[in-house]
């Protein structure tokens, strides 16, 4: 193989658009990682094989190459829903593009990109652009609010010294204690502060020492069932941040649940995912899934803005720090209701040096 076709191999290797390449007889002749994990096919079972013969159940993908061919003219098609071998179904955008030699179509080159995860990345960066702008905003507040609070604590305790031991000392307690609370709701607002101290972590450490920290918390004995990947690796994370993350999500969590109520824990590795519009080789997926009434509809858009919560006693302020903090890791964490189970779920990026 000649050094310019390594560096073309190795090109479509690493670039995230799904790719195919065909011949004029409509043989698979390429494949990238992105196509193979898109379809659920290997290189290996799929090379030599016709555009037919791949997608035997979606004959309107081998038509469109067939005619791009023909037509010495590149197509593009919008929302095309494909069934994969394994019966399940995406929709994609693709761009059937030949490539000609002397006038002739030779070869075939077919772009994929996959609605659903460009949806999701979309879905994704708006929700960080508008959860770092309420972050900001409340952030502003927070500092204006925190210079008053201390004028008034300070003025209390003036005023307990004069009282001297009178029953009115009852009162300036209660103003200390109330601008303390306000002072310690201020701080978590300000949070998360400064750079991440990372080092290696093992992600069920993390896990079970939230866990041993929740129930120690709890009046009750919770009802939690684990079911984790023995086959994730140590990672490089600030432990002390995952662990307020992961603790805000699992308190929502026991909050949610009546005594008889049931958590479930699980881990995962992802394999070629794309995080925040980054493509990495692996992630670590946690998910932690409560049998609660689940969010309100109300408050779901917003279920990580500042402020919003649907608990009366809540402060809003637990999922949006717990965003905040996975945000710092190149992650994000994402809700949703799944046969009447409430699901969180934290995506983790494992960094290589290739990264």
């Amino acid at each position: 193989m000649n050094s310019a076709s390594t560096n073309a191999k190795h090109l479509m290797e690493n670039i995230y658009t799904s790719v195919l390449v065909f011949d004029s007889k409509l043989r698979l002749t390429g494949i990238n990682a992105s196509a193979e994990n898109l379809l659920s096919v290997s290189q290996r079972k799929v090379a030599g094989q016709t555009a037919y013969e791949i997608l035997p159940a979606s004959p309107h993908f081998a038509e469109t190459i067939e005619r791009a061919l023909k037509m010495k003219h590149p197509y593009t098609e919008r929302a095309v829903d494909l069934k994969l071998s394994n019966t399940n179904l995406i929709t994609v955008d693709f761009i059937v593009t030949p490539l000609m030699d002397d006038d002739e179509s030779q070869e075939v080159i077919v772009e994929l990109i996959n609605m659903q995860s460009l949806t999701r990345v979309i879905r994704e960066e708006n929700l960080s652009v508008l959860h770092d702008a309420a972050r900001e905003s409340l952030q502003g507040m927070a500092h204006e609010i925190k210079n008053p609070l201390g004028g008034l604590r300070g003025a209390a305790q003036l005023l307990e010294q004069e009282l001297k031991g009178s029953e009115l000392t009852e009162y300036t307690n209660i103003i200390i204690s109330e601008a303390d609370r306000l002072q310690n709701l201020v701080d978590r607002m300000l949070a998360p502060k400064g750079k991440l101290c990372v080092s290696r972590i093992n992600i069920h450490e993390v896990l079970q020492y939230v866990h041993d920290l929740v129930e120690a918390e709890s009046n009750n004995r919770l009802n939690v069932e684990r079911d984790y990947d023995p086959s994730l690796p140590d990672f490089e994370a600030d432990r002390e941040q995952l662990i307020q993350a992961i603790l805000n999500i699992f308190r929502n969590a026991v909050q949610a649940i009546n005594e008889d109520g049931q958590i479930w824990i699980q881990t995962r590795i992802k394999r070629k995912c794309t995080i925040r519009q980054q493509y990495y080789k692996l992630a670590v997926q946690i998910e932690i899934v409560d049998d609660g009434p689940g969010v309100p509809a109300g408050i779901e858009g917003g279920l990580f803005y500042p402020l919003v919560t649907g608990r009366a006693e809540g402060t809003g302020l637990g999922l949006s720090i717990a965003q905040s903090l996975i945000q710092l890791h190149g992650g994000f964490i994402e809700y949703e209701r799944i046969k009447h189970r409430t699901v969180f779920r934290i995506i983790l990026p494992i960094r290589t040096r290739n990264d």
